[in-house]
């Protein structure tokens, strides 16, 4: 037999012994899946805290109001239009039975830890795939996957805010994985919740589609290269209907400001920038602040990820995050670090698979990973882990005061308190939105607040237009005095 299809042979019955030795989906080993479930137990009871304690962001109330109308044009108080008009989120529809059945922001902050706590178990499936050099030992690919319990990034992502994003590490490493396992029907589910997840996302699987089916071919993989291939066909085409159909109904896309700079307008410009404005570029980009946010990403894992070719799976991602104008964007501890997470992942396991002693690497990753999440945590828990405000009983009965069908404006994270049961709810701007009704706290622990929102409010009470009805300790509750009208009723847009 000619040593090619000799080779080819060979490879057929791996292949085959391989799909009939190990189940599908991949049962994690007992330990691993312990120390998974401690870590969910964690994080919801941290999830439960930050519940009680009113301290979740505007950007968590969003998310429970857009789900909670997913069936319909997910209509948000913050954002006071269809949702789509700031992201393509699609994928989201599949949450809204549980928001439904429970209309709690706690279960939406617990799905949120679930599917982070799940990148572990995940990642050691991935890891006893294989990256071209035979499966890991089970000890090994379980220490791998323990890993992702620590690292920071991710763990940051599930103790945050809920954002459509944080479903992305869980779902790439489930693509990842059922590509590697030829389990077409998993890689058909995970490719439609990924394209339907953001417009970035979508761009981000086309070229590692493209990229993976190139290797695929190149290696005489026709089935892998076909499937990797169609994963980019179908996100490429979840983004032309984005861009083609969607975004011409409900206005321009508004994150495009991320990546507006002095010498380019916008994502498509600063991709040339590169070649157009090379200096201007370079001086832009290549900055401190981004240099110490790699660095913040490479060493918890001991910078293993960098002897993997894989690494490359990461760069459409860190580019996404890079290029944006704004420190928040590649501030560590934020969600969009969620689109490069699972890709760096996936090479870290492709370069332990390189070393000579695997489980000292592994073991180097998890002390380094666990030393930044408490010396140096992006979780930033003393800030979080406390009351939004002082008197949490009369903001609640401030709140009581406001009839349950009437539009009400407040604080960030009361509005995302009480977004579950008030679909009128929004959050109070520098500059107060027309609602029925305000309610705002006179010593509300906020800069902002002092400096600019509560000199508007007052504004608008000693103009007339608004009077105050409630008053339990520092907190008002203000009535619009031209008349109160009930919350929108929502519609498809136009």
């Amino acid at each position: 037999m000619p040593p090619g299809q000799r080779d080819n042979v060979q490879l057929y019955h791996e292949r085959r012994s391989y799909a009939r030795d190990e189940p599908w989906p991949p049962v994690p080993s007992r330990r691993l899946l312990l120390w998974s479930l401690a870590a969910f137990v964690v994080l919801a009871v941290l999830a439960a805290v930050r519940t009680a304690d009113w301290s979740y962001g505007a950007d968590t109330g969003t998310f429970v109001q857009v789900i909670l109308d997913a069936l319909g044009p997910m209509y948000d108080g913050v954002e006071r239009t269809t949702h789509y008009r700031f992201h393509w989120s699609p994928t989201l529809i599949v949450l809204w039975p549980f928001l439904a059945a429970t209309h709690s922001v706690w279960v939406l902050q617990a799905i949120l830890a679930a599917v982070t706590v799940a990148c572990a178990p995940l990642l050691a499936a991935v890891a006893r795939c294989g990256f071209g050099r035979g499966s890991l030992q089970a000890g090994i690919a379980d220490r791998i996957g323990a890993v992702a319990l620590v690292y920071p990034p991710l763990v940051a992502v599930g103790f945050g805010e809920f954002r459509d994003l944080g479903l992305l590490p869980a779902l790439a490493l489930g693509w990842w994985l059922a590509l590697q396992r030829r389990s077409w029907g998993w890689l058909a589910a995970c490719t439609l919740l990924l394209a339907g997840l953001r417009e970035d996302v979508c761009l981000e699987l086309a070229l590692i589609g493209v990229a993976v089916a190139v290797v695929c071919l190149r290696q005489g993989d026709r089935a892998k290269a076909a499937a990797a291939g169609g994963s980019a066909a179908v996100a490429l085409g979840s983004l032309a209907i984005y861009v083609l159909a969607v975004v011409p109904r409900v206005g321009p896309w508004p994150p495009s400001h991320f990546y507006v700079y002095p010498f380019a307008a916008g994502p498509a410009a600063l991709l040339l920038a590169p070649f157009t404005h090379p200096l201007a570029f370079g001086a832009a980009i290549f900055t401190l602040g981004r240099l110490t946010y790699v660095l913040e990403a490479l060493v918890p894992l001991a910078l293993v990820p960098l002897r993997s070719r894989l690494f490359v799976l990461a760069l459409p991602g860190f580019a996404i995050v890079l290029l944006a104008n704004s420190g928040l964007v590649w501030r560590m501890g934020e969600h969009y670090a969620a689109l490069w997470i699972p890709w760096l992942l996936i090479a870290f396991g492709a370069g332990i698979a390189t070393l000579r002693f695997p489980g000292r690497w592994t073991t180097a990753a998890f002390a380094l990973s666990a030393i930044v999440l408490i010396a140096f945590s992006p979780l930033h828990p003393q800030h979080y882990l406390r009351p939004s405000y002082h008197a949490l009983g009369d903001a609640r009965s401030a709140l009581a005061c406001v009839p349950a069908d009437a539009t009400v404006a407040t604080h960030d994270e009361w509005y995302t308190a009480v977004a579950a049961q008030r679909p009128g709810a929004t959050v109070l701007h520098l500059t107060p939105p027309p609602t029925d009704y305000i309610v705002v706290a006179d010593d509300f622990p906020s800069r902002d607040v002092q400096a600019l929102v509560l000199s508007n409010v007052r504004a608008l009470v000693q103009s007339g237009r608004y009077r105050e009805i409630c008053r339990y300790g520092a907190v008002a509750t203000y009535v619009r005095v031209t008349g109160v009208r009930n919350a929108p009723r929502r519609s498809a847009p136009s």
